[in-house]
């Protein structure tokens, strides 16, 4: 990298768990009912990674926020602020998905409990949400990410983290997108926003 970053200490770190809802990740969820049976799987194959790194900051008393998706109604049940989303999704979000405490909209059985929970409207958990309130209030300078999608929210989230001073870490087997252009593509721009990193290597790095 051409700039220096901050190191990974556990008192300075910060897991995003991005995505992993019933919704996104689950066989039954919206995507896996309606041709996008493709991320559930590749969500699958991720997880391991992610539960592992996550327990890891839960022992050592890294703070672990979970970041969703939710798609807000009217006073009628209709889907509103989904402007931002391409015209597919916004057709099916429009149908489904994603209401405010539905069994989707919750994160997937198995998981361990985040400290906190962070409600997004779209393709970054920083716009329009409270999360940088939180970041700011912890007094915690680097972002370590993984979930899904790694060209969508956590490609987004990360250059809205970078342009407000933060540094961020993807865990490169810890995120996963609907197929492999998607999260090569992703993968790239996230090393050039901040630091790529396995899960055992980000470990390995916050155990000293």
């Amino acid at each position: 990298m051409a700039f220096d970053l901050r190191p990974i200490t556990p008192s300075d770190v910060v897991f995003l768990a991005m995505d992993l809802q019933n919704d996104f990740a689950h066989k039954d969820g919206t995507f896996g009912r309606n041709g996008f049976e493709h991320v559930p799987v590749a969500a699958a194959e991720t997880l391991p990674n992610v539960v592992r790194a996550w327990e890891v900051c839960r022992d050592l008393r890294i703070p672990v926020i979970g970041v969703g998706l939710t798609v807000l109604q009217d006073l009628d049940g209709n889907a509103i602020g989904i402007e931002q989303f391409r015209p597919g999704l916004r057709e099916l979000f429009t149908r489904e998905g994603f209401r405010s405490g539905t069994w989707g909209e919750q994160f997937l059985d198995g998981l361990p409990e985040p400290d906190y929970r962070i409600r997004k409207w779209g393709h970054s958990a920083m716009y329009l949400t409270e999360l940088e309130k939180l970041l700011r209030s912890l007094g915690r300078n680097v972002l370590v990410m993984a979930g899904l999608g790694t060209n969508g929210v956590v490609e987004g989230t990360a250059r809205d983290a970078v342009s407000r001073g933060w540094d961020v870490v993807a865990l490169k087997d810890g995120v996963c997108a609907p197929d492999a252009t998607l999260h090569e593509g992703g993968l790239n721009s996230l090393g050039h926003l901040g630091r790529l990193m396995t899960s055992d290597e980000f470990i390995a790095a916050v155990k000293g």
